[in-house]
């Protein structure tokens, strides 16, 4: 049996006036490109036809679109007025537009107002005698832990350097304090909130919420509580109000290997700070760049918390979460059920990975060297692997791609304010057989 450490993710006016009868009509197709999550294609659609759209509809498509790309304010600016014509037209529409304004005050640090919104959109969903297209009912509880918490905020310098670690699986470690307590915090782009051990929030001395909820492990949920980190120091920054998730010893312990994790620094830490660029020697440079300047076509985009980019391999640019706490890189049966003719049978393994609350077993194949290119770049990824069946988590993206997928490169980059994962170093003969 093949086993390999997964991601260490958390999931956590009328419309007459605005024309909404010619928007259903006209706008189907990006509609469907939504709904089936094809950002990148959504986005160059949006950019051709923004022109000829009614009103309402370009508001809806341009307020979801600004969320996904990280513009919070903007994505807020456009959604609150329309709602009542978008719930009017089409109720499909408005309880989207909830979903993502309810995340738009999330990663404002805006917990209450999340929960209330989730709410609503549950109820919505619920008057449409659906499922919520966001999970709704779950995330109204989980952002209703952290009702009284602060705002975050990050002070100190705007660019600097932390030496950093590899540890025992590649994976990126960097020094944090917070009070009396030191401690090497995984950099986990994958982790939707920071993360932290029972026993590290007891040395700091928080308070636990009362409450617990689950988060998402590896193929399976494993209970939580939340805490906020008064001040938490990285590097020359200051972050103040860190809202974090208390997972019990055990779920952070994996004995098999001889693994343990204290903590991991997860997104809204990451986005805070700007722009993160990681080097195959462990160092990790922060720089929290100020400008609107559009540098060219998104190629990262956020799910909520989790990041996405856009990479091709072989079978053209698909969206991939990323995750910089995965040492594997693992494509997903969404990816096998299109390309299953390239597939043995003969090759079939039984896969164990190992995550976050325990291990799970799995149907997968396993790749040889496959060439990718990410960040227009191109390089050979070794023993990736295919899933042939979803594992617990969405199946709504092509794989997770981690740090196997980027440690040929002499380093990759996270610009969570320009919205571009770029790398720098790769071969550009990998690309000509690409």
């Amino acid at each position: 049996m093949l086993a390999v450490i997964a991601p260490l993710i958390l999931m956590w006016p009328s419309s007459a006036v605005y024309g909404q009868t010619q928007s259903q009509h006209s706008t189907a197709d990006l509609d469907l490109l939504l709904q089936q999550k094809r950002y990148v294609e959504l986005e160059q659609a949006l950019a051709t036809s923004a022109s000829d759209m009614p009103f309402l509809s370009l508001t809806y498509f341009e307020g979801v679109m600004a969320n996904r790309t990280n513009q919070v304010r903007r994505s807020i600016h456009f959604l609150e007025p329309v709602l009542p014509a978008l719930f009017a037209g089409n109720p499909l529409r408005g309880e989207v537009a909830l979903c993502t304004l309810a995340d738009d005050y999330a990663k404002s640090f805006r917990y209450a107002d999340a929960a209330k919104i989730y709410a609503e959109a549950n109820r919505a969903a619920k008057q449409q005698g659906k499922d919520s297209e966001c999970d709704a009912d779950r995330e109204t509880s989980r952002w209703t832990l952290l009702s009284g918490a602060p705002p975050q905020t990050v002070t100190g310098a705007r660019a600097f350097t932390v030496p950093g670690k590899r540890d025992a699986f590649g994976l990126f470690e960097v020094e944090v304090t917070a009070g009396n307590y030191v401690g090497s915090w995984i950099v986990d782009s994958g982790a939707n909130l920071s993360v932290i051990t029972r026993s590290v929030a007891d040395k700091m001395g928080l308070e636990l919420s009362t409450e617990e909820e689950t988060a998402q492990g590896i193929g399976l949920s494993v209970p939580v509580h939340t805490a906020v980190i008064p001040e938490l120091r990285l590097g020359k920054a200051v972050l103040r109000n860190v809202a974090v998730v208390v997972a019990e010893e055990s779920d952070m312990s994996f004995p098999n290997v001889g693994y343990q994790i204290e903590g991991c620094l997860g997104l809204p830490v990451l986005a805070a700070l700007g722009r993160i660029t990681f080097y195959p020697d462990g160092r990790v440079n922060f720089s929290k760049v100020q400008t609107d300047e559009q540098v060219g076509p998104n190629s990262l985009f956020l799910e909520k918390f989790t990041p996405l980019i856009a990479a091709d391999f072989g079978h053209g640019n698909q969206l991939f979460t990323f995750d910089t706490g995965a040492g594997g890189t693992v494509l997903s049966a969404k990816f096998y059920r299109e390309a299953r003719e390239y597939f043995d049978p003969a090759n079939l393994v039984n896969l164990e990975l190992i995550g976050v609350g325990g291990t799970l077993v799995s149907p997968a194949y396993i790749l040889g060297d496959a060439v990718a290119r990410l960040g227009e770049e191109c390089t050979k990824v070794g023993d990736i692997q295919v899933l042939t069946e979803p594992i617990g988590a969405p199946d709504e993206f092509y794989g997770n791609v981690g740090q196997s997928a980027v440690n040929s490169f002499s380093s990759f980059t996270l610009d969570f304010k320009a919205m571009q994962f770029s790398v720098s170093g790769g071969n550009a003969v990998n690309c000509a057989a690409h």
